[in-house]
């Protein structure tokens, strides 16, 4: 087992801007080209794995690295301060010879990482894992509060993925967990921060269930061909997903308030989606989704996603008749999709999504524009490339594409990071403002702006 250095790592998890860093780092009023808006007033927060130490450089899977929350917080046109923040985990805890953090759940519950996403929601800001853990609670500078069960309403199990529906404030979360054999669980929680539905769903195997999507009408739920596999785990793997090709690719419509009775499945041709763009029910009754597409997952490749370009792809569901039909969208390689949260789960035109390299580099941005089956890429050449698109409206009333997409990009040649703010309306510009960080951020997965209202 190794800590440092893992730059030149045989692991191509472990190496390059995927290299994790080794410092909590607080800077004060950083530097900025052009103007932050001042109607920006709020944190941008960014999560990611982060391995702090006892790394088998071999066997290292790029999604069970600690959590490290990043973080910068503008206001009336500055940018006040950078923080980058373990979530403190016991083993983190422990590592850095603090008292570990105060936890709602038991003291045998297993030790996670979360990873993944963070989000605001009920006030209070949450770092987000899969796979049987709960959300971990921060505090505004980053600080980690506590394990939380959501004011004791959460029966176990969360999401890296919750969606918050515009019209209600609720969040949706679909979680699973190995433990609970072949189901997941659905969840809804209030704008009190509190789990008010719960539906166990019932399925042919135990899937690595990323994401979900929900129309007005509908939840989506992708059981797709990476599965559990307790070999793996027995052999001491710690993410025994694998990919099995004779497990039927399917994709559930839950009535929103139906129990699991009432899912009518639409099978699909073999392959995986992490991360839906948007669903939403069309006028003769079916369902729209615009998803990014993989071809396989984790079966050649162990150690993190890297099984062929990812493209974005759409599928119209039939509930009357479980048919599905599938069509490419955009061939370039891309993850991370993302539009204005305003109109989640309603029909949408114009979609974020990032360009991707080989073994998940940060690469283009790209723009969607789904009515005219348009794109604008932006592409900074090799200086510059670019993680999660996050899209802010200049106003609650502002128009669909009014408004500045948000993204952290890598500096390759002073290898620091930078956060760009983009006109959405100007997006192959230069940015309108570009905060300057003091250090590497290394590419990481799911990020919000958080208002401070």
């Amino acid at each position: 087992m190794v800590t440092r250095p893992l730059s030149d790592s045989a692991n191509p998890f472990l190496r390059d801007n995927h290299a994790p860093v080794d410092v909590e780092t607080t800077s004060l009023d950083l530097r900025v080209t052009g103007h932050i808006p001042a109607e920006l007033n709020g944190r941008y927060l960014r999560n990611g794995p982060n391995p702090m130490n006892n790394i088998d450089p071999e066997n290292h899977h790029w999604f069970v690295g600690d959590g490290m929350v990043h973080g910068v917080r503008l206001r009336d046109g500055n940018a006040d301060w950078y923080r980058n923040r373990w979530v403190r985990s016991k083993s983190v805890s422990a590592a850095l010879g603090e008292a570990p953090v105060p936890s709602d759940w038991p003291a045998e519950n297993m030790d996670f990482a979360a990873n993944t996403n963070v989000i605001g929601h009920a006030g209070k800001t949450f770092a987000l894992v899969e796979g049987g853990a709960p959300p971990v609670e921060l505090g505004f500078e980053l600080e980690t509060i506590r394990a939380s069960n959501l004011n004791g309403t959460l029966p176990q199990a969360f999401s890296a993925h919750p969606k918050r529906d515009p019209k209600t404030g609720e969040l949706h979360v679909m979680s699973y967990w190995w433990g609970w054999g072949n189901q997941v669980q659905y969840l809804v929680v209030n704008v009190a921060g509190e789990v008010r539905r719960t539906v166990d769903i019932p399925l042919p195997g135990s899937p690595m269930l990323h994401d979900l999507a929900f129309t007005e009408k509908y939840v989506l739920i992708f059981d797709l061909p990476c599965v559990f596999n307790l070999d793996m785990a027995m052999s001491g793997i710690r993410f025994p997903y694998h990919w099995d090709d004779t497990y039927q690719a399917r994709i559930g419509l839950l009535p929103r308030e139906g129990s699991a009775g009432d899912i009518r499945w639409c099978e699909i041709d073999s392959c995986y989606i992490f991360h839906p763009m948007n669903a939403y029910d069309a006028p003769d009754g079916t369902v729209v989704l615009n998803a990014v597409r993989h071809d396989r997952m984790f079966s050649s490749e162990l150690r993190g996603p890297s099984e062929g370009p990812p493209t974005l792809d759409q599928w119209i569901l039939n509930p009357a008749t479980g048919a599905a039909n599938h069509q490419l969208l955009d061939d370039r390689p891309q993850e991370f999709p993302r539009i204005d949260e305003r109109i989640v789960g309603q029909p949408n035109r114009y979609g974020y999504s990032a360009g991707v390299g080989t073994i998940f580099a940060q690469d283009v941005l790209i723009k969607h524009d789904l009515k005219t089956a348009t794109a604008q890429v932006r592409n900074d050449g090799t200086r510059f490339g670019y993680g999660e698109p996050v899209f802010i409206p200049r106003s609650l009333g502002a128009a669909e594409d009014d408004g500045w997409v948000m993204a952290l990009r890598h500096d390759h040649e002073t290898d620091l990071s930078e956060l760009a703010i983009i006109d959405s309306r100007a997006f192959t510009d230069e940015p309108v403002a570009v905060v300057h960080l003091p250090v590497r951020v290394p590419n990481g997965f799911h990020g919000n702006w958080i208002a401070v209202n």
